[in-house]
């Protein structure tokens, strides 16, 4: 999940859009208890944004679609699945049905919320895709519908086709956040979560309002603003007080906000995990020869030196690191000598390809460059294509040979069921592997966690050996906000707590 440009620098300080009005940075409500305006400010993807909670896949979707629904389960910062509108949930005995026990909850119109809203949710990832993929639709592939049921108004069984002892696991990925029954118009969206929306512009604004219904209690924020910004626009707007949060800040922006006044810098390791992704199904990244080629000519270090501003750590092909399920795999270490000699294995001597790119998150374009030069030592020509950060993501999802992505942390399991299954909708490497997609299935209904974990990281070595993805970075998350604030998220992202604004106080 990322994003890209939405205003400029220069529109978003001088107001010439009219997206940050008088009003925002926090006055006092009536009664010195609430916030009249919070603005939160997050890296925009122009026309990409949406408010679908099945389809949407940027951070700054997730910031907005938080504010507005819930998920049955959500991941914490160490990304296992928390209770949230599920109060509860247990698997017979070979983890082929869950029954879940549901909250007492509203939707923002004041009806209950209720096991049909669960199937209902389910059954629409589920179905014929729309014009966008659902994103939870590998994930939850395994839910067998026909034989789902609701026991009563808050208490839903669902079947699965297979036994799974992760299925908590995947219902807290995204896409699976419950919208209403019979729901299929989002321009104008009800949910249960502690925002009511009030408006939306894609690329520049969405407002919500304190929904004092919450199940969860009542937001102290009386109206949230979501906005989108170029990478120097939002340490900006913070710092002049036009903001009163910023997130995803560069590692300059970050070290120059640590020095001003008034502003509190919060950093999450392991948070920011950037790639290269070779599509698997083409040439010449359809030969693994090639692809172990590619994970040696690769100067991680110098990348994460010059890319990311020294401000992360090398990664070494596996994801995750630092959550269940990491695999702590030998390191690939850059050799261009060693690229040479797989590349004349594979017959591709003289290797020349595209890496398209965009300035889509900090340091891309200076990594794909800086490659490019790095891939010349083991006689290997790159060109580098630099795209619309605006439409990057869905453009790299369909096109180039190589391509480049930063994504947030996210369960091992769902990162496996999202991006690398055959029928994954965000696979960005067009990975399929009939032993992968087995593992996985086999791995799922493995009742003892230390039997799971040997089973994924039996994944986590094919991968690393002839998988799509080169992880070359791990960086810092870094975030900013008004110190005279209390309950500013300070989660990873893609966890509960990130971006999660109803427990701001004063």
């Amino acid at each position: 999940m990322t994003g890209s440009a939405g205003l400029s620098r220069r529109g978003f300080l001088l107001g010439a859009t009219g997206v940050l009005a008088a009003g925002c940075g926090g006055r006092q409500a009536g009664g010195g208890t609430g916030i009249d305006t919070f603005s939160a400010v997050l890296k925009g993807s122009g026309t990409d944004e949406r408010l679908d909670p099945g389809t949407s896949h940027l951070f700054i979707d997730e910031a907005r679609l938080k504010a507005l629904y819930d998920g049955l389960f959500e991941v914490d910062d160490t990304m296992r699945p928390v209770p949230r509108l599920a109060r509860a949930a247990e698997p017979n005995a070979d983890g082929t049905r869950w029954r879940l026990s549901l909250r007492d909850a509203r939707w923002h119109d004041g009806a209950k919320f209720t096991s049909a809203d669960v199937l209902y949710t389910l059954s629409r990832v589920l179905g014929p895709p729309g014009p966008q993929p659902f994103i939870a639709a590998a994930t939850l592939d395994l839910v067998d519908l026909s034989q789902s049921r609701e026991v009563d108004d808050q208490t839903v069984e669902i079947a699965l086709k297979q036994p799974s002892f992760e299925f908590l696991t995947a219902l807290s990925a995204y896409g699976t956040r419950i919208v209403r029954n019979g729901t299929k118009d989002f321009k104008h969206p009800i949910g249960t979560g502690p925002f009511r929306f009030e408006s939306f512009r894609p690329g520049r604004e969405m407002a919500a309002t304190a929904y004092d219904d919450y199940w969860d209690g009542a937001p102290k924020i009386r109206r949230l603003r979501v906005l989108s910004a170029e990478n120097d626009a939002r340490p900006a707007a913070v710092r002049s007080g036009q903001a009163d949060f910023a997130d995803d800040l560069t590692p300059a922006a970050a070290k120059t906000l640590r020095a001003a006044d008034g502003i509190d810098v919060r950093s999450a390791a392991h948070s920011g995990i950037y790639y290269f992704a070779m599509k698997t199904d083409r040439p010449p990244f359809d030969n693994p020869d090639v692809r172990r080629a590619m994970m040696r000519m690769v100067d991680r270090e110098e990348l994460v030196k010059v890319a990311l501003q020294g401000e992360g750590e090398v990664a070494n092909d596996v994801f995750g690191k630092g959550f269940e399920y990491y695999a702590d795999l030998p390191p690939h270490t850059y050799d261009p000598d060693e690229a040479k000699a797989l590349l004349r294995e594979a017959g591709a001597q003289n290797l020349a390809f595209e890496l398209f790119t965009a300035p889509a998150a900090a340091g891309f374009v200076e990594a794909a460059n800086l490659f490019a030069e790095q891939a010349k030592r083991s006689g290997v020509t790159v060109k580098v294509r630099v795209g619309s950060g605006d439409t990057y993501y869905s453009e790299a999802l369909k096109t180039g040979e190589l391509t480049m992505g930063q994504s947030g942390p996210l369960p091992i399991p769902n990162h496996f069921a999202s991006r690398l299954l055959g029928n994954a909708p965000q696979n960005r490497t067009n990975w399929h592997d009939p032993e992968f997609d087995a593992l996985y299935r086999q791995a799922l209904s493995t009742a003892k966690q230390p039997d799971r974990a040997a089973l994924y990281r039996r994944m986590h070595e094919i991968l690393h050996d002839r998988g799509g993805f080169v992880f070359w970075g791990n960086s810092t998350w870094n975030s900013a906000a008004s110190a005279k604030y209390r309950g500013i998220p300070a989660g990873v992202p893609n966890s509960l707590n990130w971006a999660r604004f109803d427990k701001v106080t004063r």
